[in-house]
């Protein structure tokens, strides 16, 4: 998984911070905190990194490369990705951290999921930070991880970590074709109990689809759970219409549509739940 920049640039090659820090416009260095380097880095994002321009001064290839990045939940290793999605040197938001590992830093990843460009193109990055603060840590539960941790970031961090391991095993394929698919369609208010439990607002959705997935025995909405649970469908809630209740759909999202290649484990990985966000420390 990505990770932050910020109080882990021993762990970023020099010329790769080099590279970050020309294009932000910033100096990093060990003396500062953590924290002093994340404001640093994030002030500079909102005044220099817009998606639209980045994405139009990148080339055919590079554009690909960045695209195929972010679908491999921000980072890749070269040896498990094809030569064609790793034209990365001139794009300044990918890092070679090691040789041979590159990534989309945090910073940036929390940046872009601002941008709707990714979230109208239901990247699971960009959908997990929209959804209310209850619903992500309903999440969470059903998955089975804590979120004993300060800030919302962090929540969203999380997940996403808990949803590429998830998916993996799916290798990309579901019995869900629909882009997106009104959650009524699946189940009509009045008919299930547990699932009204959302529409009235007494649960959260994740928390009642964690109950439905204890009592539901028709194999396809089984697996429609399971799709849920990992993230590769995403609760989203459609536009709202005067004098009408509440709608809400599933969007399938890009990340849940890609095979995931990587199968390299890094040990900070497997030693994450000692730790929080700054991962060296």
């Amino acid at each position: 998984m990505p990770f932050l920049v910020s109080g882990n640039i021993d762990l970023v090659e020099r010329p790769s911070l080099r590279k970050l820090e020309k294009h932000l416009g910033i100096i990093l260095s060990p003396h500062q905190y953590p924290l002093e380097q994340y404001n640093l880095i994030r002030g500079s994002l909102k005044q220099k990194l817009d998606s639209d321009t980045l994405i139009r001064s990148m080339t055919r290839r590079e554009l690909l490369s960045f695209i195929y990045i972010l679908t491999q939940f921000g980072d890749v290793v070269q040896g498990e990705t094809p030569d064609e999605y790793l034209d990365v040197e001139n794009v300044p938001v990918v890092l070679e951290w090691q040789p041979g590992h590159f990534m989309i830093p945090y910073e940036i990843l929390d940046f872009l999921a601002q941008s709707r460009v990714f979230r109208n193109q239901n990247y699971l990055f960009a959908l997990i930070p929209a959804l209310p603060s209850k619903e992500k840590k309903a999440w969470l539960e059903w998955i089975g991880a804590g979120y004993g941790r300060s800030f919302p970031r962090e929540i969203n961090h999380e997940l996403y970590f808990q949803c590429r391991h998830l998916q993996k095993p799916f290798q990309g394929k579901s019995l869900v074709q629909e882009e997106s698919i009104r959650l009524e369609q699946l189940w009509a208010p009045g008919k299930n109990e547990t699932v009204d439990w959302f529409y009235k607002g007494i649960m959260p959705f994740y928390s009642s689809m964690k109950e439905l997935q204890r009592s539901e025995r028709d194999p396809f909405l089984l697996h429609v759970l399971d799709l849920i649970r990992s993230g590769k469908l995403v609760l989203k809630r459609l536009p709202e219409e005067f004098g009408k209740r509440e709608e809400f759909q599933l969007v399938s999202t890009v990340e849940g549509n890609t095979p995931q290649l990587r199968d390299t484990v890094f040990s900070w990985e497997e030693a994450r739940e000692e730790s929080e966000d700054f991962l060296f420390r």
